[in-house]
């Protein structure tokens, strides 16, 4: 892979790998310490390389457009998406009040911070009010904990482009709305009861 990236605001020259999913990487950028841009693979498996032609094939551009029409009362707890092309996507990277990069809830359990838990539950409310059912954003991994001072912590949601049955076309019951809710709501509840200090 090259080591810059030609976008519609000029060259970006990538920098460290600082994160790896299913389909794409992350990189940081040279001179560009509050930016990151995750990349979609090239070496992806037969089955992941099928699944992505068939059902996944504008990925990036999906995941700008829910950023887009995400309602106003969660929008700011999932990271804006600047930039999306076929190939990229250009997004912030969560920072805390002291300039330190934030860490994902995996990294950050065992977390108890009352704050953050109530946040929590204010995004869950309003993507099931909206029938919303990301099946990728309650995970360890797809949700930071940035930290607004020494007590405020909220959650940001840096991943969130799993939504309906093509995400996982080998589960032919999630075509049925009834069954995606109920996966988000799961999804939802093993979250809570695996990183919520009680």
């Amino acid at each position: 892979m090259d080591n810059f990236l030609e976008t519609k605001n000029g060259k970006l020259v990538l920098d460290k790998k600082i994160g790896s999913g299913c389909v794409r990487d992350c990189y940081s950028i040279k001179n560009k310490e509050e930016l990151c841009v995750k990349i979609s693979k090239t070496n992806l498996s037969f089955l992941r390389k099928l699944q992505s032609m068939l059902f996944r094939n504008q990925i990036n551009i999906e995941e700008y457009k829910i950023y887009t029409n995400l309602p106003n009362e969660i929008k700011m707890y999932f990271n804006p998406v600047l930039e999306a092309e076929k190939k990229y996507v250009l997004t912030n990277i969560p920072q805390n009040y002291d300039g330190s990069y934030s860490k994902s809830v995996k990294d950050s359990w065992p977390l108890s911070n009352e704050k953050f838990w109530k946040e929590v539950e204010k995004i869950y409310y309003y993507l099931d009010k909206y029938k919303i059912w990301f099946l990728d954003v309650f995970n360890g991994n797809n949700m930071f904990v940035k930290k607004e001072n020494e007590t405020d912590w909220i959650p940001i949601i840096i991943d969130y482009k799993r939504i309906g049955w093509k995400s996982f076309p080998g589960q032919i019951h999630l075509l049925l709305k009834s069954e995606r809710e109920k996966k988000f709501k799961r999804r939802y509840e093993r979250f809570v009861n695996k990183y919520k200090i009680k």
